[in-house]
C-alpha cells in the first residue's frame, strides 16, 4: 500500500553531495562521497528516487544500508579514514618504526585532503599531492610515502571500500633516489674505536657492544635482541632470529634467521662476557643500569658520538659497522655469496652496493693467442 509522499533533497556541503530527507518525524542524512558536477547529481537523484519509492511502498531501510554506494556496498570513507584503517589493521604485524612512519603519512593526508572521499580521488588529485609532498621530502621517503599509499588502496579495494586505485601510476613516476653509503671505517678506526671503549671509564661497559657491531657487521636491533640461549655453548656460533626496535621485539623472517660462525677473538669476548649462571633468556648486551634493551640512541649520542669526536674520526653512525664488516670482508677475497649468507642479506644487494670491493684481477681471454701469424720486425718479415 502506497504511503504519503516524502521528498529527498540533493545538498552541496564542502563540494560534496548527499541527501537529507524527513521520514516518520526523523531527520536522516546520507553522505554520497560524490563531488557537485553534472554527473553526480544526476547519480545523486537517481539515489534519492529510489529512497522515495521505498518509503512510499513501506520497504524503507531505516539503516540506509540499502542506499549507500551501489558500486561499493559500504559507507563512502574519507581518504585519512582509508589509511587509518589500513594502519590498524597493520598494527601487529609490522615493526614500530614502520607503524611511525604510517602515521607520518596519515598526518600528510589529513593536511592535503582533509574531508575529501577516497573514492572520488582522481590521478591528478593524486599527481597533486605528490608535488605538494615533494617539496618536503627527500625523493626516498616520498618514494616510501607514496608507495604505502598505494598499498592501503590495494588493501580498500579487496575489501570494497573503494573500486580503483588512482596512485599506480603516480608511484611509478617517483624515482627511488640513492642513499648515498657511508664511508666504511678504516681496520686502524675500528681497531682504535674499540681500544678507547675499552680505556673510557664512563663507556668502557659498552666496548664489548661496540665490538661485536665492527666484527659481525649485523643490524643493530639484532645485537639488542640477543640473548644467551642465541649462542652455542663454546659461543663459536650465534644464532640471529628475532629483532628488537622502539619498544617492539619481533622474530624477523625465516630467510635472515640462521646461525653465524664466529671470529676467535668474538668467541673469546662472548665466553668471558658469559657468567656461569647466566640464564638463557637474559639478553647479551642489556643497558648498563637496568639491564633491559639497549637504547640505541642514547647509545648512539652519548658513548658513540664521544668516541669517535675524542678519536678525531669522522662521525658515522654505529650502523656504519655493517657497512664496514662486509666491505672488508670482500676486500680480503672471499666468495661475495659466502659474504651474503653470513650478513643476512641477499647476492644481488651484495654485487648492486658493494661489488667495486670485490676485487678482480681478471682479464678478457685471449681468444686469438693460438691463430695469430708471427710478431713482424717492422720490416715485412717475421721474427
Amino acid at each position: 500500500m502506497a504511503r504519503d509522499k516524502v521528498e529527498v533533497k540533493i545538498e552541496e556541503m564542502r563540494g560534496n553531495l548527499r541527501l537529507r530527507w524527513t521520514h516518520e518525524r526523523k531527520r536522516y542524512c546520507l553522505s554520497l562521497g560524490l563531488r557537485d558536477n553534472a554527473t553526480n547529481r544526476a547519480q545523486a537523484q537517481m539515489r534519492a528516487s529510489v529512497i522515495e519509492r521505498d518509503i512510499e511502498y513501506g520497504m524503507f531501510d531505516p539503516t540506509l544500508f540499502k542506499y549507500r554506494s551501489e558500486k561499493h556496498g559500504n559507507t563512502p570513507i574519507k581518504v585519512y579514514e582509508l589509511f587509518e584503517r589500513h594502519i590498524e589493521y597493520k598494527r601487529g604485524k609490522i615493526a614500530n618504526q614502520t607503524l611511525d612512519k604510517y602515521h607520518g603519512v596519515l598526518s600528510n593526508l589529513k593536511t592535503y585532503f582533509r574531508e575529501r572521499y577516497a573514492g572520488n580521488l582522481t590521478e591528478s588529485d593524486c599527481e597533486k599531492f605528490k608535488s605538494w609532498l615533494s617539496e618536503k621530502l627527500a625523493p626516498i621517503t616520498l618514494k616510501q610515502y607514496l608507495s604505502a599509499i598505494k598499498t592501503a588502496w590495494e588493501w580498500a579495494i579487496a575489501r570494497k571500500m573503494v573500486s580503483e586505485n588512482p596512485w599506480i601510476e603516480v608511484v611509478k613516476q617517483v624515482p627511488r633516489g640513492k642513499v648515498k653509503k657511508p664511508q666504511p671505517f678504516t681496520v686502524q678506526e675500528v681497531q682504535r674505536i674499540i681500544q678507547h671503549f675499552r680505556t673510557y671509564p664512563e663507556y668502557s661497559y659498552y666496548a664489548d657492544y661496540a665490538e661485536f657491531l665492527l666484527c659481525t657487521g649485523c643490524r643493530i636491533e639484532k645485537a639488542i635482541a640477543l640473548t644467551w640461549v642465541d649462542v652455542t655453548e663454546d659461543c663459536s656460533q650465534i644464532w640471529f632470529g628475532k629483532a628488537y626496535n622502539r619498544g617492539d621485539l619481533r622474530q624477523i623472517k625465516a630467510g635472515e634467521a640462521g646461525f653465524v660462525p664466529l671470529s676467535k677473538s668474538l668467541q673469546q669476548m662472548l665466553l668471558r662476557r658469559r657468567a656461569l649462571d647466566v640464564k638463557p633468556e637474559a639478553l647479551i648486551f642489556p643497558t648498563p643500569r637496568k639491564g633491559g634493551y639497549m637504547d640505541n640512541a642514547n647509545f648512539r649520542n652519548r658513548a658513540w658520538k664521544t668516541v669517535l669526536s675524542e678519536l678525531d674520526i669522522p662521525y658515522r653512525k654505529p650502523n656504519t659497522s655493517r657497512h664496514t664488516l662486509i666491505s672488508y670482508w670482500l676486500k680480503q677475497g672471499e666468495d661475495p655469496a659466502t659474504v651474503a649468507k653470513y650478513t643476512r642479506t641477499s647476492l644481488k644487494m651484495i654485487f648492486e652496493h658493494y661489488g667495486h670491493y670485490i676485487p678482480s684481477k681478471a682479464t678478457l681471454p685471449d681468444i686469438l693467442g693460438d691463430i695469430l701469424p708471427p710478431t713482424s720486425d717492422g720490416n715485412g718479415s717475421g721474427v
